[in-house]
């Protein structure tokens, strides 16, 4: 089961749509099987203008089973922020200017949790058929700027055990709109506070 439709990146809670991945990746994609994908080699990466800050903490990814005959089941978990030097410094470049590009990862701990989950829903003969998928999703950010009527274009890539690099999932994707298309009462500058006006963090 290589399901395509499973690797979409989710924004403010706003399904960004696979309809976004640019065709040249699909072949890429296809290769990722979300049963046997080693989960410790999983990244998300994402790129966004420098003035917008995800969060510690909030940016999530869940895992959902869809079992054949029928109901759902999810496990989700908080990526972590990659902050090791090395494998930082071997990134490709992939931010533009004026952009801040950012990977994370699921803990040792979450990766594990993952897997139990996976190897529950999805392996063996009387799981055949059911369906699954991945879902990222950014919960948490703050601003540096006013946002007044900006767009907020994503870009977004993955990188699998199978990929072996990052794969563009979508480019320049208006958040603004799609949160404004999904729920037209949001107020953006309420939910994208201003960074200098969270508590800050202990030390």
């Amino acid at each position: 089961m290589r399901t395509v439709s499973s690797l979409c990146l989710i924004m403010s809670c706003v399904l960004a749509g696979c309809g976004h991945v640019p065709l040249a990746s699909l072949p890429k994609l296809s290769q990722v099987d979300i049963r046997t994908t080693q989960l410790a080699a999983l990244r998300a990466g994402i790129s966004l203008p420098a003035e917008i800050r995800p969060l510690p903490g909030g940016i999530t990814m869940t895992m959902v089973a869809l079992p054949k005959d029928g109901g759902r089941h999810e496990r989700k978990v908080v990526l972590e922020e990659v902050s090791d030097p090395k494998e930082l410094a071997q990134l490709p470049s992939l931010a533009a200017p004026g952009r801040r590009f950012t990977v994370y990862r699921l803990s040792e701990a979450d990766a594990a949790r993952i897997g139990a989950f996976r190897q529950e829903m999805f392996v063996g003969p009387h799981n055949g058929g059911n369906r699954g998928s991945l879902a990222l999703m950014a919960e948490k950010a703050c601003r540096l700027g006013e946002l007044s009527g900006k767009t907020i274009p994503m870009t977004s890539y993955l990188k699998t055990s199978e990929t072996q690099n990052y794969v563009l999932l979508t480019r320049d994707v208006d958040l603004a709109g799609i949160v404004h298309a999904a729920a037209p009462t949001v107020d953006l500058a309420t939910a994208i506070p201003p960074c200098d006006a969270l508590p800050k963090q202990p030390s």
